[in-house]
């Protein structure tokens, strides 16, 4: 519609009148929007009264900023609301703002949510790992506007733009980032939130004993495969920092002692040699390998590629360590 407005002035032609410029396939819906219409003449109105090259500036806004997988890969860039003529920025702000409620009026916001949170099979905030997203049928999980609607409003009511995170992730650290500009206003690469990505994290060289009471490692996390994506990423969502405080150091402990009770119950307690030790931290890693993204636990699997690589290098502090703890597994006697 509102490219219509702008082709319309662009060739002398008057713009058709509401509600015929409405596609005819969303009219009836739309016809009796009257704060959509209101909005929508009020845009009109005052970019009718611009110069055809400021026209096309917006027009071109208009465009680059709903090219979000261009924009989040430095493809191309955009003019943001502030580098627009000061007339057009309030009519613009109104109007996609409006239609970005009216989303939910017409409940496609729900129906978006639906159909991602069905497609994702283990209901996992992807920025984090670790909050679990609420069903459907609860009240409704954050949709961000990973590009902020207070810079690029022309995708406020884009779909594309609009994206379930849990409410930690939002609210904490994502909130109205810019997640294409530094806060230095450089330019930055991002995760295009809709493709296909398998970011792996990985602790090999985190040091076993290193961290707080000797007990837990000192954790060096790394994301492979290592991207601008991936520090972008880290700078706004501060996955490191999430990962070893609300998963890693506050999960090891109860993670060995599961694994502990798993290498009682599928390895026994006799001949517990180093050779024998190390292998059952193999198995175990093997095992956590193919059990899927669940929040939090999808780290287990590093955690224990970690020890195992100790192990195998023959880490005699760690390896007289898990065998205390298997030891201290073993069930005491019926009765």
């Amino acid at each position: 519609m509102v490219r219509s407005v702008h082709e319309s002035l662009d060739c002398d032609q008057p713009v058709p009148d509401w509600p015929e410029i409405i596609p005819i396939e969303y009219r009836e819906r739309l016809k009796h929007r009257t704060g959509l219409k209101d909005r929508f003449q009020k845009y009109q109105t005052v970019v009718t009264r611009l110069g055809a090259k400021n026209r096309r500036r917006i027009q071109r806004a208009l465009a680059d900023q709903n090219g979000i997988a261009v924009l989040v890969a430095c493809g191309g860039d955009c003019e943001a609301l502030g580098d627009l003529p000061k007339s057009i920025r309030k009519p613009i702000e109104e109007l996609f703002g409006f239609a970005f409620r009216l989303l939910t009026n017409l409940g496609i916001r729900d129906e978006h949510y639906r159909a991602i949170y069905s497609a994702q099979e283990d209901h996992v905030c992807p920025f984090c790992g670790c909050e679990y997203f609420d069903a459907p049928s609860a009240p409704r999980q954050d949709l961000d506007h990973y590009l902020p609607r207070r810079l690029y409003p022309f995708a406020a009511a884009n779909l594309r733009n609009l994206v379930p995170m849990g409410k930690r992730c939002n609210e904490s650290y994502k909130g109205d980032t810019d997640i294409l500009r530094k806060p230095d206003g450089t330019r930055r690469r991002a995760f295009d939130p809709y493709a296909d990505r398998n970011i792996k994290v990985a602790l090999d060289d985190s040091a076993p004993f290193g961290g707080a009471g000797g007990r837990i490692p000192e954790w060096k996390i790394e994301l492979h495969p290592e991207s601008p994506e991936c520090e972008t990423w880290d700078e706004v969502f501060h996955v490191r920092e999430r990962l070893e405080r609300d998963a890693l150091t506050s999960s090891f402990e109860q993670w060995l002692g599961q694994f502990a009770k798993w290498f009682v119950s599928e390895r026994g307690i006799n001949d517990l040699n180093d050779d024998k030790i190390a292998d059952g931290v193999r198995a175990y890693a093997d095992i956590l390998e193919i059990m899927g993204f669940e929040a939090k636990v999808f780290l287990k699997e590093p955690v224990f590629r970690m020890l195992q690589f100790h192990c195998a290098q023959g880490h005699a502090r760690l390896l007289s360590f898990m065998r205390e703890l298997v030891t201290q597994a073993v069930p005491p006697p019926a009765g």
